[in-house]
Order: structure tokens, then sequence, then C-alpha cells
């Protein structure tokens, strides 16, 4: 899969990392995967790291496919506050688009071009042991 996850318990924060090529099945698996796992309790905040992706390859289809899901899930994801970290153009401008169709469905979502602004909305630190987690990922 293109997208890994941790959970920080401590900071009730979801660092996710993508890269390569992300799909719309590879989103669709990370959020079914996530909304599971017992140590996700929200609300919770929710760090998306797209610096080491080369491409976004998500039709239209799959990204309305993506918001119904969350909405499924919304549930699960109540109160989340997510940040989506998207330096290249083309990555922002979807990551973008992903935020416009959750808008609305109680999820506080953001895209910037840069960690220190997510880590700032998010108002979250992280430690030395998860920013390393976010290095070795992005190899």
């Amino acid at each position: 899969m293109s997208i890994e996850y941790d959970i920080i318990m401590g900071k009730k924060l979801v660092l996710a990392k993508g890269s390569g090529v992300i799909t719309g099945t590879d989103v669709m698996e990370h959020l079914t995967t996530l909304a599971m796992d017992d140590r996700y309790k929200a609300p919770m905040k929710k760090l998306v790291d797209y610096r080491s992706v080369d491409s976004i390859r998500i039709s239209p289809e799959e990204g309305y496919s993506i918001a119904r899901m969350k909405v499924r899930f919304s549930s699960a994801f109540t109160g989340e506050r997510c940040a989506f970290v998207s330096p290249k153009d083309d990555i922002y401008s979807s990551s973008q688009v992903h935020r416009a169709l959750v808008d609305g469905i109680g999820l506080k979502t953001a895209v910037f071009k840069s960690i220190e602004e997510a880590l700032e909305w998010l108002d979250v630190t992280l430690d030395k042991n998860h920013e390393q987690w976010l290095i070795n990922r992005r190899k």
C-alpha cells in the first residue's frame, strides 16, 4: 500500500505517510483500515504527509467514492482535524479537491505546502522519533 500510518496515542495524532503513486484504492483501503483500528479514538488529529508522493491517480468517480466513504465512516472520524502536506503543485491541487469534497461533513481538513504550517494548524509538535518515522518513510 502506498499509504502507511502510525498512531501516537499520547498526542491523539495519526501520522499518515504517502509515497510513490497514490490511487483511489490506496485511499479507500487506508480509510477502512484506520476506521477499524482500535487505537483510533475520535476526536483525533491527522497529519497526511504527501511530500514523497510522485502522483495521485484518483478518477472523479473514485474521488466521490472516497467522500461517500468518509461520510459512511463519519461517526468513527467525528471531530477529526486532518492536515495534508502537499508541496508539489499537482499534489496540492488534488489534495484541495479532496478537501472540497469532504467539506461540510464535520471533518476539518486543510492543505499546506509545508509540514511546519500543518503542525501549527493542528497545534501539535513532533518529537525526534516521530520526525524520524516520517523521514524513514520518505526513502
